[in-house]
């Protein structure tokens, strides 16, 4: 079974287009959930917060560690991600002394667009510096995370601070699967070094595609007892994993598109080719 849909994932990495539908038709309905649902209630001590501050500054350091790992370790630019995260991280811990300045003169929101600002400015410097890897293992997480949150929310009458940490989980979990696949294709760019990167994408994602899948149906089962048979907040971080985790699995192995279109034709060289010998042949 596992060859059959290693098989069958393969051929649908040829087809982008239907991968892209199938990503927008899963975001649509994780936005469309909560906006039918009349109304949620939302606790004071999630607004307290968001409006601390504290969410997002983690949501940026938590993006620099994965800029860090993945991209020294699969895009094979330590020194060029670890230089970006500190530079990035010097400039985000200024930002982060001014926000108690924000707070006393209420520019909270201000404060909170200037953070959103690094992080894009972020993600665009690691896709120049060639972290390729840790930018779209990031966009796993983000679109789990709402996708996630969509669907879930749609089903709570309460959002709670549990439900954004479990929510975060998801992220990391999103975050750790596209790690495992991006592994096997590491594996297979040091196997095959003289194939275009583009190619070592689908071959590796390809061998990591059974874990993956298997990874999701057992966050499914796991935590599908608790989202059944329990209730309050265990029941809210039930339905989080729950949905998550396939969530997660499915973002990771889509990941394999926008991969294979930014690596189609980037070779993996450690050095020089060696001349051939011999004639040259008209």
């Amino acid at each position: 079974m596992a060859n059959n849909l290693a098989s069958y994932y393969g051929k649908l990495t040829d087809r982008p287009g239907l991968v892209y539908a199938f990503a927008v038709l899963l975001a649509v309905s994780g936005i469309a959930s909560p906006a039918l649902k009349a109304e949620h209630a939302v606790t004071d001590g999630l607004v307290a917060l968001l409006l601390s501050g504290d969410l997002l500054y983690g949501l940026f350091l938590i993006m620099l560690i994965v800029l860090v790992i993945i991209g020294a370790r699969i895009d094979d630019r330590p020194g060029k991600s670890i230089a970006l995260t500190l530079g990035v991280l010097a400039a985000g811990s200024i930002v982060r002394l001014l926000l108690p300045f924000a707070r006393s003169i209420d520019w909270l929101g201000e404060w909170n667009g200037m953070m959103i600002g690094i992080m894009i400015i972020t993600l665009y410097l690691s896709l120049r510096v060639g972290a390729r890897f840790a930018v779209v293992a990031m966009g796993c997480a983000l679109y789990a995370m709402i996708v996630t949150a969509g669907i879930t929310f749609g089903l709570v009458d309460r959002i709670s601070v549990s439900s954004i940490l479990a929510l975060m989980a998801v992220g990391a979990l999103a975050v750790v699967m596209a790690f495992l696949g991006y592994s096997q294709v590491r594996s297979q760019m040091e196997a095959a070094r003289r194939e275009p990167v583009g190619r070592s994408v689908r071959v590796g994602m390809s061998r990591a595609m059974p874990f993956l899948f298997l990874a999701g149906v057992a966050a499914l089962l796991i935590a599908a007892p608790l989202a059944v048979a329990a209730d309050g907040p265990p029941r809210d971080f039930g339905l989080l994993v729950m949905i998550g985790g396939p969530v997660a699995a499915l973002a990771a192995l889509m990941s394999v598109v926008p991969l294979v279109s930014m690596t189609q034709n980037v070779p993996f060289e450690t050095g020089a080719p060696a001349r051939r010998g011999g004639r040259r042949q008209r």
